[in-house]
Formats: C-alpha cells, sequence, structure tokens
C-alpha cells in the first residue's frame, strides 16, 4: 500500500548509502611458449606442442556477460539513493512474495516513514489527531496509530486482497515521456493497475486497503473523532497520499527508467 505520508519517503531515503562503483579494469600479459598468454580481452591461451585451449579468465571487477538466451539483468544503475526503493518488475509475484514484500513495507519505510508523519502531524496540530494530545505521550500516539494505520493497509491492500484479486501491489513506472504524461499515469495508477497476467485492471486490492486501513484507524481514536465526517477526511486524505507517493515514485525512484 502507498498511503504511509510520502513526503516522509524523501526524508526515509537519506539513511540509505548510495554504492559506490568503480570502473571495470582489464589487463593483459603475454608470455611465449608453453605458458599462458592472457589477452587483453580476457582470455587465457594455452599454447603447447600437442594442442592449444582456450579457457575464459575473470577480469577483476568487470561483470560477466549473461548466458546467450537468457533475460537481461536488471539496471544496477537505479538513480542513487531514491533509485533503492525501486523494486524489480521483471516477474509477478507470489502471494508468498507479497506477503514478506508487506513485512518489509510495514518495517522499512514504515518505520521512519510514520515516525516522520507523526512529528509532522504534531507540529501542524492537525485536526485528525488533536485529540492525541502533545508532548512525548502525543508523538508516541500519533507513530502508533499511523504505523498501525499502515501496517493494516499493506497486510489488507498489498498481500491478502491482491493475492486474492491476483493483482500486483507495486508501482509501475509511465512508459512515455514528458511530464503531463508521467504526472497523469502517476496520479491513475491509485485506481489502476497491472494483474499479475500484465492487464491493466481497477486497483480494488489497493483502494479497499486504504479503506481498510482507514477503519482501523479511526476505531481507535476517540469517540469523538469517530464521526463519518472524519472517516471521509481521512479516507480523502489517504487516497491523496497515495497519488502523492506515486509522483515520488514516477520522478524520484523510476526517474531513469526507458521512456518512450
Amino acid at each position: 500500500m502507498k498511503n504511509w505520508r510520502p513526503a516522509a519517503v524523501l526524508a526515509s531515503g537519506l539513511f540509505l548509502a548510495m554504492p559506490n562503483r568503480l570502473p571495470a579494469q582489464e589487463f593483459g600479459t603475454e608470455a611465449s611458449g608453453p605458458e599462458a598468454r592472457i589477452a587483453p580481452s580476457g582470455q587465457s591461451v594455452f599454447a603447447g606442442p600437442a594442442a592449444s585451449v582456450t579457457a575464459p579468465v575473470p577480469t577483476s571487477g568487470a561483470p560477466a556477460a549473461p548466458a546467450a538466451g537468457s533475460l537481461p539483468a536488471w539496471p544496477q544503475d537505479t538513480g542513487g539513493i531514491f533509485g533503492k526503493f525501486r523494486e524489480d518488475l521483471s516477474k509477478p509475484l507470489t502471494p508468498r512474495q507479497k506477503f514478506t514484500r508487506a513485512i518489509r513495507q510495514a518495517l522499512f519505510p514504515g518505520i521512519l516513514g510514520t515516525a516522520a508523519a507523526a512529528g509532522i502531524g504534531m507540529a501542524a496540530d492537525t485536526r485528525l489527531d488533536r485529540d492525541y494530545g502533545m508532548g512525548g505521550m502525543g508523538f508516541v500516539r500519533r507513530w502508533g496509530s499511523a504505523f498501525g494505520e499502515n501496517a493494516v493497509g499493506v497486510f489488507v491492500g498489498d498481500f491478502a486482497f491482491a493475492s486474492a484479486f491476483h493483482q500486483d501491489p507495486r508501482y509501475h513506472p509511465g512508459k512515455k515521456k514528458g511530464f503531463g504524461h508521467r504526472l497523469g499515469h502517476a496520479l491513475a495508477a491509485v485506481v489502476v493497475t497491472p494483474s499479475d497476467s500484465g492487464s491493466n485492471e481497477f486497483n480494488s486490492s489497493h483502494i479497499l486497503g486504504i479503506a481498510a486501513a482507514t477503519g482501523a484507524s479511526t476505531a481507535w481514536h476517540h469517540q469523538s473523532d469517530r464521526t463519518a465526517r472524519l472517516f471521509g477526511e481521512r479516507l480523502g486524505y489517504e487516497i491523496g497520499s497515495s497519488a502523492l507517493y506515486n509522483a515520488i515514485s514516477e520522478f524520484l525512484f523510476y526517474r531513469k527508467e526507458p521512456r518512450n
């Protein structure tokens, strides 16, 4: 589920280190006679009176070439720090993988994201969480509520309903260039998602997950904050947050995705 205060994602991403990538180098030496000759191409040629044998020699720092007919490896250059949030979209997820993904989403970036959201909500003294009070306990209550809401959403929407409806809970970036096309795709992804078979359909699992999370959050608020009006406000906020998260994914996490 993508409704855990998207603004906090940016702060969470700073905790990840950008991997260093050194350019691969190849070194070669040549020797005559029966000794091995290491050519710059990375092959060892053994010359002798009886036969000549050619064998591949690993070159330090150089990635191995994929076997003929195999799928290309997932790109290593995924956009630096923000690219760490990028997911491998080459294969559909099994129900087991959706479950483990929901656990990861609930813990990270869920813990850091909901903590940041609790701090922002406390600083702004938003009406939806005002009954939690201020001070240390007020922050803990807000954090617990935000974390629980996010956890309910990812397990109900991204695992349970996504498995039952055979839908993909991951964000898939747009394939067209242009700010308008990309923004429109990010907003539409709230209600449209690929199925496990690859066809686009109504994102019922995500919408039901948002509704379940909003209902759970409303249930553990004080009695005065359990009105239908506040439920509708929370639901609208979560849908808007999901759209904002998709836009962040499109323009930051998947900004290096090939597009036409």
